[in-house]
């Protein structure tokens, strides 16, 4: 369930192989205003100081271009950061990084799985699984490899697929991992209960690495929200959170059910001062708009530069987050509902499905859901809200 928040936080912008739209295409397509700053001492961005450690590694690289440790290390910094601020800029530097290596066939191993991860994180699920299963090949011991092509089975609904690598990762990692693993395919195949169990006696263990205890937590977070079961949820959230402030994803994750529960003020109050991270940006601005706060004008206007930006970069990576946006904020349930299905043919979450059959719901069109509902059949799904809405 966790997918590409959870799984691939522990697992580990793309240049369009087209020309660019037009200023005047943009114009006609774009929704929203851009925003050009009259004062040139307006301030547009706040950029993080540079990393010492990183410059003296990309000095290095300069001087010995062939090094692909150096490449290797740098990529993989990017790619924490993407996560962490889930800013997809990064992973267009770490495909920079990586450039003399990255039209490879055969690239050398640990390059082939970063060019996979990069390529799962920007959701191209088809090359990223055919990099993944060329790693195995050639590295069949590698644990990193098998958990990232659990997450790209999981996302894309493969879960025999999924099963078979949560159990090579048994056989390589710590059974933390595997449980964790194959919770998130409990969690969309009928089996709640097993996995949240399974879990909550991994984590009675004192001496478990604080790291996976955080990974954990949010997982039974996750397992207790199909359910319905927000006291329990809001607690793990809240928990992992103090865990590891830094964890978006579980502080989104806690955003998410107390708004559910309805306290939205709660919401913004966990979100304010995070609103770099386009995922909880848009937490923020539905909570704030449901309580019209005092910053709902502001970060409604930030939401929709955001959403113009990504255009303008052709990124289609935060779709769910503009589908919620448009659902919740904007109120164009029929937008929103194709903005959901044109995600739903990428990636297949619980996030995602709930995401379908509330919009179609509000649309009044339960029939455009059909996908979502044979899934939910099909794997047997318990997911509360998925369900009422499909009703």
């Amino acid at each position: 369930m966790l997918g590409l928040g959870g799984l691939a936080a522990l697992a580990a912008l793309v240049v369009l192989a087209v020309d660019p739209p037009s200023a005047a295409a943009l114009a006609a397509t774009t929704p929203y205003p851009t925003y050009t700053p009259n004062d040139p001492q307006a301030v547009v961005a706040r950029v993080a100081r540079r990393d010492p450690r990183e410059l003296a590694l990309r000095a290095q690289l300069r001087v010995h271009p062939g090094r692909v440790d150096l490449a290797v290390e740098l990529a993989h910094d990017d790619l924490q950061r993407a996560r962490s601020l889930s800013d997809p800029r990064y992973l267009g530097r770490a495909e920079a990084t990586l450039a003399r290596w990255w039209g490879q066939a055969s690239p050398p191993p640990d390059v082939l799985l970063l060019r996979a991860t990069i390529r799962q994180s920007l959701h191209d699920f088809t090359t990223a699984r055919t990099d993944l299963e060329q790693l195995i090949a050639r590295r069949p011991s590698d644990g990193q490899a098998h958990l990232t092509l659990a997450v790209v089975a999981t996302v894309t609904g493969d879960y025999v697929a999924a099963r078979r690598e949560c159990a090579a990762v048994a056989t390589l990692s710590a059974p933390i991992i595997a449980m964790t693993c194959n919770a998130q395919i409990d969690g969309v195949t009928g089996k709640v209960t097993t996995g949240r169990a399974s879990l909550e006696r991994a984590l009675a263990d004192p001496q478990l690495d604080p790291a996976l205890r955080d990974w954990a937590v949010t997982a039974v977070a996750e397992l207790a929200v199909i359910t319905g079961d927000y006291a329990t949820a809001t607690r793990d959230f809240q928990a992992a959170v103090a865990l590891d402030p830094g964890d978006a994803y579980a502080r989104a994750g806690l955003a998410d059910v107390l708004l559910w529960s309805g306290k939205p003020a709660g919401a913004s109050t966990v979100l304010a001062g995070y609103e770099a991270i386009d995922n909880l940006l848009v937490r923020r601005a539905i909570a704030e708009h449901a309580i019209h706060g005092a910053d709902e004008a502001k970060l409604v206007r930030a939401m929709r530069d955001r959403i113009t930006a990504a255009a303008e970069r052709g990124d289609r990576i935060h779709v769910r987050e503009e589908a919620r946006f448009t659902l919740e904020v904007e109120g164009d349930a029929r937008h929103a509902l194709a903005l959901a299905l044109e995600n739903w043919t990428v990636q297949k979450e619980l996030a995602d499905a709930r995401l379908v059959a509330q919009a179609a719901k509000a649309a009044g069109d339960l029939a455009a859901a059909a996908p979502v509902a044979e899934w939910v059949r099909t794997n047997h799904v318990e997911d509360v809200q998925t369900k009422a809405a499909l009703q």
